[in-house]
Parts: structure tokens; sequence; C-alpha cells
């Protein structure tokens, strides 16, 4: 077979198979396969994202419309009554300021200081695995150990290792965890510390995506250290702060395990001073049995949720 046959063959061969392709028949068989490849994939996720995600949802949705308890054979439809009452609770009212108190001292605390210690540890610094690996481990490390340790570090007296610091220091001693002025800004520090590293690596990565190209350019045309940071790596950074910002909130709003463990069992228990929302909804639904009052404060949760992220989205909309 010369050169010449083979040019010529090769057209035909293309012809042919893209006239196969071309039949209604099969091409429609094709279709057909595809689409059950294709619901094969997505349907069992479809299924399992509606089952965990959606229909709860809807369910919390029609709960707080009713009265439903797990302790009554019969419920009914209450209409707007759980959230009139809602109005007068003083424990919602409490649970509410200090769950929008508590977003408002953690999420700036861990941005700024995981930004700050992002930058520093990006800073080409010796040791930067081991910094990066100490900051992570609280963030990896159950939540019910890191409150059981943090409750011994607040213990009243001199007990707690805090207390002792500050007697150390000549400095009189702290209620942490019975002062109510200072108990929920206590738990903060908590929370701050067990998720700071979370933000650190995320930071650290969107810093390490940033070209060496760009930072250097800015140098080269006589920006300080300052502007560099200013005017180049945290406008870069946005969409990477954004993400930190949204989860913050999330994990600030959705706060719980660490307000329960640490508020249980100490002298003169500030628990009711620190009541936040999720600790609100878990005394109603498995402590009283109020479901139906239970889901309508889960919907004000849910709500003011999705609030506080869409403000943070068109605030810091990194498409701007």
């Amino acid at each position: 077979m010369n050169v010449h046959e083979t040019t010529v063959r090769a057209p035909a061969a293309q012809l042919a198979r893209a006239h196969i392709l071309s039949a209604p028949g099969l091409r429609s068989t094709l279709r057909r396969q595809q689409g059950l490849f294709a619901l094969t994939l997505f349907v069992p996720v479809i299924l399992l994202f509606l089952i965990i995600r959606v229909i709860p949802i809807v369910q919390i949705f029609l709960f707080s419309f009713t009265n439903y308890s797990v302790q009554r054979r019969t419920w009914r439809i209450v209409g707007f009554d759980n959230f009139v009452r809602l109005l007068s609770d003083q424990t919602f009212h409490l649970a509410f300021k200090n769950s929008m108190l508590f977003i408002l001292y953690a999420v700036p605390i861990e941005i700024v200081l995981a930004l700050a210690l992002a930058l520093l540890i990006n800073r080409k610094l010796r040791l930067e695995g081991l910094y990066q690996t100490l900051f992570f481990l609280p963030y990896i490390l159950p939540m019910v150990p890191a409150g059981i340790m943090w409750k011994w570090i607040y213990a009243p007296g001199s007990f707690g290792l805090a207390n002792y610091a500050l007697e150390s220091l000549g400095l009189p001693r702290v209620g942490w965890l019975t002062d109510p002025n200072i108990a929920l800004f206590a738990v903060v520090i908590m929370h701050v510390w067990k998720n700071l590293g979370f933000f650190v690596v995320i930071f650290l990565v969107g810093l390490k995506a940033i070209s060496p190209e760009v930072v250097e350019a800015a140098r080269v045309d006589g920006a300080t250290e300052w502007q560099t940071i200013g005017h180049v790596q945290l406008p870069l950074l946005r969409p990477t702060i954004l993400f930190g910002v949204v989860m913050g909130t999330i994990w600030s709003m959705s706060v719980f395990t660490e307000v329960y463990i640490m508020t249980q069992g100490t002298d003169v228990s500030a628990g009711s001073e620190m009541e936040v929302l999720v600790t609100t909804i878990y005394k109603e639904a498995f402590q009283y049995f109020n479901m139906g009052y239970a889901a309508t404060v889960s919907l004000v949760l849910f709500a003011v949720s999705m609030l506080f992220v869409a403000i943070q989205f068109r605030l810091l909309d990194a498409k701007e």
C-alpha cells in the first residue's frame, strides 16, 4: 500500500464512521445510554441530599406551625403562636443576643489573627511546616476533650491554670465561667483557639497561590511591605477571606458543644446567662420536648445565618 492509497482510505473511513453515527436509531440509543449513565451517577447523590438536607428543612418549617411533641400522641396546627411566643420569650431574647455577640467577638478575631499569622509564616520562615502543624492541631482535637481541657484551665479559685497564671503575676483571680460579664467571652477565646488553625491554613494556601512575580513587581515599583500586603496580597486573597468569614460566621452561629460542656457543673454556673440559640433549641426539643417551638427557633437561626452570609457576599464579593 502506497502513501496515496492511505490518504484516500483515511477520509473514506472517517466518512463511513460519521455516517454510522449519524444514523437516527444509533444516535437515539447513544443518547439513552448517556442519560441512563448520568442518572446512575447523580440520582443517588440527589436522593441523599434530599433525605439529609431538604426533607428535614421542610419538616422543621411545617413543625414550626404546630404544637408537636414526642410526649403527645396527637398534635395540632397552632398557626403563628410559636412565632408570637418568641416575641415575649426572655430566654430566646438572651440566646439571640448572645449568639450575635459571639459572632461579633469570634469572627473578627479569628480572621484578623489568622491573616496575621498566615502572612508571617508565608515570609519563608524556618520550620514553616512545624508552625502549620502546631496551629492546626487544636482544630483536629475533638470538641468535647477540648472543652473539658479549657474548663480545667478556667476552673475557679487557684485550681485553674488561668487563675494560677494571674496570681503568679500578682493579679486578682477571675471567675472565667462564673462571672456573667466575661463568661461568654471566655468561651469565645476557647472557640477561637480551636478553629484558628483552620483559617491559618486556608489563608496560607491562598497566599501560596498568588504569583510571586506579582508581589515582586510591586516591590520593584517601590511598594513597601505594608503597601504590598494592602494593595496586592489582600485584594487577591479576597475570595479566600470571604470563604473564611462565611465559615466563621456559620460556626459561631451554630456554637453548642463548647457552651454546653463548659457551663456544666461550675460552682456558680453562668449557664443561663450564656444561653445561645442552639442550646435553646436543644433544651426546648430534648429537655422540654416542645418540638414545635424548637423548630421555630431553628427557623430563626437558619434565616439569620442566611442573612449574615448574604451581607458578607455583598460586602466581600470577589467579582467586584
